[in-house]
């Protein structure tokens, strides 16, 4: 347990920044980047990974009734992945549909992007 309280407090700036870097491109296609900003992961846990034995932090945000939400990887090697669920219109391009902002990479070295699925027609 001490462990798993250690990486999470290790990983508190790389937070900072994935939710920085996602609402920044939130913003960008004109969606409204408080969705994200400041969320802090309500259940985390470490996973071994069975190639090299090293642990990775797993983090996922959820409702206050348990609907998920997104989930942060931080790998034992500093490489992340984030995904926090949208589910919107996208503002500029109606032919497309928000599912998800992601980001990934290492401290100081995050991108990000929109998950786009195709609008259903009507």
């Amino acid at each position: 347990m001490a462990f798993l309280k250690q990486r999470i407090e290790e990983a508190e700036p790389l937070f900072a920044e994935i939710w920085q870097i996602m609402a920044l491109t939130l913003q960008k296609a004109g969606l409204d980047p408080l969705v994200v900003f400041g969320q802090v992961p309500n259940h985390s846990e470490l996973r071994e990974d069975s190639f090299d034995q090293t642990f990775a932090l797993y983090t996922e945000w959820r409702t206050q009734i348990g609907v998920y939400l997104g989930n942060i990887v931080v790998n034992g090697n500093g490489q992340s992945f984030a995904e926090f669920d949208v589910l919107l219109p996208h503002p500029q391009k109606p032919c497309w549909f928000v599912e998800a902002v992601t980001a990934w990479g290492v401290y100081g070295e995050l991108r990000s992007e929109l998950r786009l699925l195709p609008a259903l027609e009507e």
